[in-house]
């Protein structure tokens, strides 16, 4: 090989690399990016039920557990397509405790997620749950981290009639990220508040 051959044949591996180089990172990113297995990267942190999660906001902003960290949380898993007469209830139920706990000075945030692995519109999603619950900001995640964070929360991730049913508890969880306890969503906001109240230590109900 002439010493003209061999420089353009430098190049060329030099051009190539870095083409394929930032294109395999890339690809990487994508992945990363789209959720592929970051549910596996998520841990109890030593609760029996609940743990670390990363959702996003209808903005797009990530929100994680350390967002909750100072305020009691409550969890719940819902699909935006369930019927309004079944899944809206609870929405509105959850809302009008939290604003009942808040004026009495309790730090209080729900953790709303759509069990809508696609999330195409976010509109749907925010229509949904803000018409009945305008206090409650819903979010969404990916398909792996639906997996993971159902299964660390111990909810369902079955379909029924074209949609994933809902989660039969709210979960709470303390200030600190410690599970506190479940509630059953098919109580009204009175009976939803004192229970919130007995769990967080507020009430002598038994």
């Amino acid at each position: 090989m002439t010493p003209q051959r061999r420089k353009r044949w430098l190049w060329a591996v030099l051009i190539m690399g870095l083409f394929f180089v930032p294109a395999g990172l890339g690809y990487v990113g994508f992945r990363l990016a789209s959720g592929a297995n970051e549910g596996a990267r998520l841990h109890t942190q030593g609760n029996e039920i609940g743990g670390t999660f990363r959702v996003f906001s209808l903005g797009g902003g990530m929100v994680t557990e350390g967002d909750f960290r100072g305020s009691w949380m409550v969890t719940w898993f819902v699909d935006p397509h369930c019927p309004k007469e079944r899944c809206q209830p609870p929405l509105k139920a959850l809302d009008q405790s939290l604003v009942v706990l808040q004026k009495q000075g309790v730090k209080i945030l729900p953790l709303v997620v759509s069990l809508d692995v696609k999330a195409e519109d976010t509109d749907d999603l925010k229509d949904y749950v803000m018409g009945v619950a305008p206090h409650i900001f819903p979010v969404f995640t990916t398909e792996n981290m639906i997996k993971a964070m159902t299964t660390l929360y111990h909810a369902p991730l079955q379909q029924e009639g074209g949609y994933f049913i809902p989660a039969p508890s709210f979960v709470v969880m303390t200030p600190d990220g410690r599970y506190a306890g479940m509630l059953p969503i098919t109580g009204d906001s009175a009976s939803l508040t004192e229970g919130l109240k007995h769990i967080m230590g507020l009430s002598k109900q038994p």
